[in-house]
């Protein structure tokens, strides 16, 4: 588990986190998010121990960072944005090399390397020279290293950025294995890669607290309107936007010659429950027929957006 109970940390005048306080469940994928600015890298620094907060405490597994911080980095398997490799070692040189910095007994090297290998997948390229693998490979060998000592904790800080799209998914595959066995804690600014990989989220403002808990909790949470999507052909789309408690529609021609709907409405509103029933009427009055009416998901940008915006964005 991660706990983080009211902390703070300013960088002379500015303030880069604010009394922040969350927790990432033992066993847990986490997404951490926010806009640039919202404290998302300052955390994670004091959470691993690079820098100290000015108040508040954090832990990590057992640890107090601030109290036992040999213990809690100990803990902690880190695969920063950065991910410097050394170009002129072989990966099992460079994973070995990793259980000595992380004090992995050195009867237990070839045992940790080779799991690690298995878990990451790089069998194939575990004797070749790190600066000639593929970036999708450099990744995997950061993953492993950061896995090498079997850390109670795992903090991937936007780990699959310059990834091609088959590159990432098998990444996001082998972050997803990690649950129960780990707690990762995963700062993305990709929120399908987000929404795909993790179970909780925790989302940052201004150094503060914005929201926190599954995906579903914060639509629930930042929704500003029920949406719907429908097909038709035919009838007066511009006619929706006279029904009470319809605040936006939008439209698109489709490949096939039928128009495809989004329509938002007011969740507030007095005759929200018949909506549907009216949105459907309307168009089967002016002659639309319909292929598909359907309650949509909100894109979790617009959720986010509205959630910080709320908070008062990074002030």
């Amino acid at each position: 588990m991660i706990t983080v109970d009211q902390v703070t940390k300013s960088f002379g005048r500015t303030r880069a986190v604010d009394n922040l306080s969350f927790e990432v469940p033992s066993g847990s994928v986490c997404g951490f998010l926010g806009p640039n600015g919202a404290g998302k890298t300052t955390t994670i620094r004091m959470l691993a121990g690079a820098i100290t907060p000015d108040a508040g405490s954090l832990r990590v597994g057992s640890a107090d960072v601030q109290r036992d911080p040999m213990l809690a980095r100990r803990s902690i398997g880190y695969l920063p944005e950065s991910n410097a490799l050394p170009p002129e070692a072989r990966v099992d040189e460079y994973l070995r090399f990793r259980c000595g910095l992380w004090g992995v007994a050195p009867r237990d090297h070839r045992a940790a390397v080779a799991r690690v290998v298995e878990r990451c997948q790089l069998e194939s390229v575990r004797r070749k020279l790190v600066g000639s693998l593929s970036r999708g490979f450099r990744q995997r060998v950061g993953l492993a290293a950061a896995l090498v000592a079997s850390p109670a904790v795992v903090i991937l800080d936007e780990p699959a950025t310059g990834l091609d799209p088959m590159t990432a998914q098998a990444f996001r595959g082998l972050v997803q294995s990690l649950r129960g066995e780990h707690t990762v804690l995963f700062s993305s600014h990709n929120l399908a890669e987000v929404e795909a990989v993790c179970d909780h989220l925790v989302l940052l403002g201004g150094g503060r607290l914005v929201a926190q808990g599954t995906a579903s909790d914060l639509r629930r949470r930042g929704a500003v309107a029920a949406r719907f999507g429908l097909e038709c052909t035919g009838g007066d789309v511009g006619a929706l936007r006279s029904v009470a408690g319809v605040l936006e529609v939008q439209s698109e021609s489709l490949a096939d010659g039928w128009t495809g709907i989004v329509v938002a409405a007011d969740e507030s509103h007095p005759d929200a429950a018949a909506l549907p029933t009216q949105i459907a009427a309307v168009l089967q009055r002016s002659g639309a027929s319909v292929r598909r009416f359907e309650r949509v998901t909100p894109p979790l940008e617009d959720v986010f957006a509205r959630l910080v915006g709320r908070a008062g964005g990074n002030r």
